[in-house]
């Protein structure tokens, strides 16, 4: 059908109506005859016929169509534009500031460094990049000054999250006397020390709490001369015992990393989707307020959206056992720092019931179990006491 045609009435029934058609050579679709008649035209054709017959357009096809209802509905169309406009504009103002800090001296340097590189109330906000950029910047201009620095946009707001650099106090309160002391029950496996004298050796059993390397400085057996902070590594045996169950029929909740930002309005409780709509009764929402101000008749959400999917798992007793002893030792793995490690497992105790498996696993672990603590007094009496 040609782009620019419209079906009109015609408030005439005569057959003198046809022959004006036929006699200009008007082409015609559709053409229909009840009391008056109804056809499709082209537009050029209908002005000619407007100016000799009563007529009325009941439907505009292709770019006729588009005009007709931009004509129409222009007003509307301006204000929707326009309310758009103001949307984006506003979304994308900076309109608070929140330097998380009770430091005033500290909180006057960041907030001129943040106005020295354009971020203040009522300006544009930065993207990922250029905030990455800004905080790179503050952090190496006030390195004397600052530890860390982060700057985290909720919405129409900036929080400013930063740590000061913590000078010479720290410092001195490193070389208060110290004890290293075991933090749990352990067979020693290797010890170290470059401040301090050592108590334990390796092969040496030792319980919670006892002192592994002393800051006392003790001359002969009983003359103190002086205390130092101790330092060193004291690596042990340590021992843990995990109890698992793995039922045989399971289901895992698996996030698929698809994520979906949807932003609505809010106007008078009913939701109109500006972008990112997205149905799905597999999905993790939260929901934040980007806009809300008095003198807007609508607010502004963000609602992120996580999918996620289901795994159903069956499995057999042999697997079952496959997958507790794995879930055992990620348990363990879990509480483990670099140079730590498992060093043998066993399992004491494996039972197995109609929908699942329980089973008890004996780890023996090397573990850094030194820790730092107060200096143990020397009793005249007593000996070595806390």
């Amino acid at each position: 059908m040609n782009n620019n045609k419209v079906k009109i009435i015609v408030y005439e029934n005569s057959n003198k109506f046809l022959n004006y058609l036929v006699y200009h050579s008007i082409y015609y679709e559709d053409l229909t005859l009840n009391d008056n008649y109804i056809l499709t035209i082209d537009y050029e054709d209908y002005k000619k016929i407007s100016r000799r017959y009563k007529t009325k357009i009941i439907k505009y096809y292709g770019k006729r169509f588009i005009i007709n209802y931009l004509d129409t509905n222009k007003y509307m169309l301006i204000s929707l534009f326009i309310s758009f406009l103001v949307l984006y504009l506003l979304t994308n103002t900076i309109f608070k500031i929140n330097i998380n800090t009770n430091d005033e001296k500290l909180y006057n340097l960041i907030n001129n460094s943040l106005k020295e590189n354009n971020i203040s109330i009522y300006k544009r906000k930065k993207s990922f990049k250029e905030l990455k950029k800004i905080k790179d910047k503050i952090l190496k201009n006030n390195e004397d000054s600052l530890e860390w620095i982060e700057i985290k946009e909720k919405g129409c707001i900036y929080n400013v999250e930063l740590t000061a650099r913590v000078k010479n106090k720290e410092n001195n309160s490193d070389n208060n006397p110290k004890d290293i002391v075991a933090s749990k029950d352990g067979l020693i496996k290797y010890i170290t020390s470059s401040s301090g004298v050592k108590l334990k050796d390796v092969n040496d059993y030792v319980k919670k709490g006892e002192v592994l390397i002393s800051g006392n400085i003790i001359k002969g057996e009983d003359t103190l001369i002086t205390q130092v902070r101790a330092k060193g590594k004291v690596y042990a045996e340590v021992w843990y015992t995990v109890n698992i169950t793995i039922p045989f029929n399971y289901v895992e909740y698996v996030e698929t990393g698809k994520v979906i930002n949807h932003y609505y309005l809010d106007i008078a409780g009913k939701k109109f989707t500006l972008i990112g709509k997205y149905d799905s009764n597999f999905t993790m929402n939260t929901k934040d307020l980007v806009l809300e101000k008095p003198y807007l008749f609508f607010k502004l959400y963000k609602e992120t959206k996580r999918e996620y999917k289901y795994k159903e798992f069956n499995i057999n007793e042999n697997e079952a056992y496959k997958e507790a002893l794995k879930r055992s030792e990620n348990k363990i793995k879990s509480k483990l720092n670099d140079n730590e490690y498992i060093i043998s497992k066993k399992v004491l105790k494996k039972e197995v019931f109609r929908s699942k498996m329980n089973i008890e696993v004996f780890f023996k672990v090397y573990e850094n179990i030194g820790v730092t603590s107060n200096i143990v007094e020397k009793d005249d009496l007593n000996g070595v006491s806390n």
